[in-house]
């Protein structure tokens, strides 16, 4: 041992944190929504190497759906018509149809699940299930990855299935809302461990949510007087869609 190192001294050694507990930690806790959807083509492979490039703290958000030959692919909506160059259903769609399109902004293909958390083992994920298809098949997966320690399960917060699922596996749960969704939050945030609100939502609904003692992150910002709102109102993270507009580097 060196001279003056002891135990008295450096103090017992500490529990490493795991990702997600150390992205927590973050004075602000930051989310790239859809890996920047205001700033690059959401859900692609592009946006996430462009937002991970941006910051190493930043956590990546996937929205995914089942394909008809049980893939994962990253899509916000059920067809893919608002972001490709043809409108196909998921569900109904195999990997290899789906694999075909581009992005009508950028001509980039469509993310698969597995290929965006490779490339990005670092990072902590958000991943929502959009369909609640195969809840167990997802955290299936998710525990291949990397388990709690890495990902978030994220839900709507009026949902059930999925967060119930991902708690009995050890899975912290993201549940966002919007001002119509507010009459049930009492009962459904208890199915959360991390709670989301808009950033310009009901007054009276953010101070409930900071009250129950659980981080609050205010959704979807894309400007930072829309992130200062939300801080103002005891936000501790932000769903960012615009991150060079908003996140420190």
């Amino acid at each position: 041992m060196l001279a003056g190192c002891s135990t008295a001294l450096t103090g017992a050694a500490q529990p490493l944190r795991t990702p997600v507990e150390a992205w927590l930690a973050q004075p602000t806790a930051w989310i790239a929504h859809r890996g920047g959807s205001a700033d690059w083509p959401e859900g692609t492979a592009y946006a996430y190497d462009r937002a991970a490039g941006w910051s190493p703290s930043l956590a990546l958000e996937a929205p995914v759906w089942l394909t008809a030959d049980g893939v994962w692919v990253v899509c916000h909506d059920a067809t893919t018509g608002a972001e490709f160059d043809a409108d196909l259903d998921i569900a109904t769609s195999t990997w290899a149809q789906l694999s075909a399109l581009r992005t009508v902004d950028g001509d980039l293909p469509m993310a698969r699940l597995t290929d965006v958390l490779a490339e990005h083992p670092d990072r902590v994920w958000l991943v929502d299930d959009k369909p609640a298809a195969d809840p167990a098949g997802l955290l299936d997966l998710l525990d291949a990855a990397g388990g709690p320690d890495r990902f978030v399960v994220k839900s709507y917060g009026p949902s059930v299935a999925v967060p119930e699922a991902a708690r009995a596996r050890g899975y912290p749960t993201w549940g966002y809302w919007f001002d119509a969704d507010l009459p049930t939050f009492d009962a459904d945030q208890v199915r959360y461990d991390l709670l989301a609100l808009p950033w310009d939502g009901d007054a009276s609904a953010w101070a409930d949510a900071v009250g129950t003692g659980k981080p609050v992150f205010g959704h979807v910002v894309a400007a930072p007087d829309q992130a200062r709102r939300a801080l103002d109102r005891g936000a501790t993270g932000l769903m960012v869609a615009g991150v060079e507009e908003v996140v420190p580097r």
